[in-house]
Parts: C-alpha cells; structure tokens; sequence
C-alpha cells in the first residue's frame, strides 16, 4: 500500500496550477486520492451557467460534488478546461498532475507541460495534509471564461503532491510564492453556498445572484460600510509566525451539545473559516479537554450540536451550527505557533450561507 501511494505522488507531482501572470503551485496531496471518484455520474448542484464579467466583478458557478463533499470550480488554462475545490484555507491554484481521461480529465483537466512555461521559481518540497512530494511551479494561460471577455491570464502554476485546489488566501510570508489572488489583483470574494439564492442586495454576493452557488471574485470590497460583519484578526500571522494570513476570527462563545468550552481571553479560540474542509478540525488540547468532559458529562455524542458565536462590528452576534460534523485533531504546529484553541470550521457550517471576505480590510461576513 505504501509504495502504491508513493507511486501515486510521483505521478500527481508533475501537475501544475495556472493563474494569469501568476504563480501557481501544484496540488496538494491530500485532494488527490479522491481524484479518480470523479465522474460524470458524480455532478451535485450548481451545474448550470458560465463565468459572467461586469465592472471589475467575476461571477463564476460552482458545482458539488458528492463524492468529494465539495464544491468545485471550472477554470481554463492554456484554453482546456479544468476542475479545483474552491478552498478558503489555501493561496495556490493547482492542477492535476498527469493527463488520464479515466480519472482527470473530465473534471479535473489534462495537464499539458509542453503547453507550460518556466516560471522563474524553483521547485519545493512540501507537506500537506501528511502527504509529502516535489512541487514544481509553471506558468500558463488562465482564464475562468475565455468566452466571458475575462482575458487571458498568464499565472505562475503550483505542480506537485496533493488536491486540486482554488486557493482564496491572498496575503503569504514573502518566503512564499504568490498566491492567487496576488497574482490577479482581486481583493474581495463571495463564496455563495445558499441555494435557493438570496435575493442579491448588501446581506448577499451583491446584485446579480443566481440562485444557486457561486463563487464572485472582486478587484473593490464587496463588504461596505455596514457594521455586520464579523473583524478578522491576524494574530496567527503576526504573533505567531503562520505562514499565510488566514481568514481567522476570534469566537465570542462555542458550545457543545450546549456546553460551553472553556475560553479565556489570555488564550481565545482562533477559528479559521476553511470551504475546503469537509467538517471541522480543532486543535489536539481542545479535542482531548472535550473528550474528557464528555465522558464526565455521560453525553452521547462527542460532538453532536455545535455552535460557533461571534461578534460582530456593529455589536451583535453571528453564530455559525452543524450537527454532528466529522470533526478531527490536528496539531497547532502545522497552522502557527499558537498554544491555545484553534478551530477549524469547513462545509459543515459553512453550506447554505455566503460568506463574502474583503481580504485587505479584514472583514467576514455571512449571509443566510
């Protein structure tokens, strides 16, 4: 089994991400396994429609996939059309690293390294999600339409081990190569996951909804002066030496089956919003303090209701819920170097609201 996936990350790590003018990497290991579940038998919602481009603003549709649980977005580079999770908690746009019509190309793409240019960037060796492996970079044509009178783009790809990503973290270390939101000057998005619509106006995407999920990528603040959004903090950047600039808040308030967890303001819970995780993820001392009470309290679900609150700018409150999300440990080393609570929260809380985030402001809000 061993060397079956160390055969698969050699093949997945000739794949290269694109973005115009810019620097992408090549996928991260973890969202390979789940590459070959993809099939036409596989579509979810959110199928219909193209790329639509209006006064700096991208409108372009988002797919689920069961299989994957996520969302995906299709984009082209060097004019083929390709396939990425639309993912909040990473910068780099990668791509698949091999060309298979099995198992890549229709959803994911065909990579074509003759169709690539050198970038300039060396190659890096990275871990993702406990799967290590070469990442080169490329550069190549990128477009969401070519159709849409978008323009073609040449970005700087990511091609290594891993998933098929769209990352939406703009801001890296200078150490690390551009991501891509950096690449294309966009400094706002709405990842809409209502479905149903809702109705455009200011508590949505903006005017132009479709009424079904979307990703809108901006080049002004899509979050105006309204006071209900949620403040983003950058303290695991700053003061604790994250590579990336997360979109993270600090929680007001988390319950669990209606248990308080025990936060304090010298170590607050920093809760990252992540659309490429399936669930949530907490920090190793939090799950085990919670496994504790748990048993103590003879509840029967370790995570069963779980409400995350928030305040808002304007003093109100902003409560994110699931039910018996698939929730994991993970170990705060790999995220920063902070000792307190972190959590993670994916698609469990984040499916059926727009989460729109003004990414130079430092702004998150939710809508239902």
């Amino acid at each position: 089994a061993a060397a079956t996936r160390r055969a698969a990350l050699r093949r997945l790590a000739a794949a290269l991400p694109v973005a115009s003018s810019i620097s992408v990497a090549a996928l991260p290991v973890a969202a390979a396994a789940p590459v070959a579940a993809l099939a036409s038998s596989d579509a979810g919602v959110g199928t219909g429609g193209t790329a639509i481009v209006e006064n700096g603003v991208v409108r372009v549709p988002l797919e689920y996939i069961p299989a994957l649980r996520a969302y995906v977005v299709h984009y082209y580079l060097f004019g083929e059309r390709f396939g990425a999770v639309v993912d909040t908690g990473s910068p780099f746009l990668t791509a698949p690293a091999t060309c298979s019509a099995r198992s890549y190309k229709y959803r994911w793409g065909c990579y074509r390294p003759e169709l690539t240019r050198d970038s300039g960037y060396a190659d890096t060796y990275v871990a993702l999600d406990n799967n290590l492996g070469t990442v080169a970079w490329r550069k190549a044509g990128f477009s969401f339409d070519p159709k849409a009178g978008e323009g073609d783009r040449d970005l700087v790809l990511d091609d290594g081990p891993g998933g098929v990503f769209l990352g939406l973290i703009r801001e890296t270390d200078a150490r690390i190569y551009p991501s891509f939101l950096g690449q294309t000057g966009y400094e706002s998005f709405c990842v809409d996951l209502r479905h149903g619509g809702g109705g455009g106006g200011p508590g949505g995407c903006g005017p132009g909804d479709r009424g079904s999920p979307e990703l809108v990528l901006s080049t002004e603040p899509l979050i105006r002066d309204e006071g209900d959004y949620v403040p983003l903090v950058r303290d695991l950047n700053r003061r604790y030496h994250a590579s990336v600039v997360h979109y993270a808040a600090k929680a007001a308030a988390v319950y669990v089956n209606g248990n308080p967890l025990p936060l304090t303001a010298s170590k607050p819970a920093y809760v990252i919003f992540d659309s490429g995780c399936s669930g949530m993820s907490v920090s190793e001392d939090l799950y085990d303090d919670r496994s504790v009470r748990a048993r103590r309290n003879r509840e029967k679900s370790l995570w069963g209701d779980v409400v995350v609150a928030f305040a808002t700018r304007d003093g109100g409150e902003v409560r994110l819920t699931a039910t018996k999300p698939l929730t994991t440990a993970v170990d705060n080393r790999t995220l920063s170097r902070y000792r307190g609570p972190i959590i993670v929260l994916g698609l469990a809380f984040l499916d059926g609201l727009a989460m729109t985030v003004d990414a130079r402001e430092g702004r998150v809000r939710f809508s239902r």
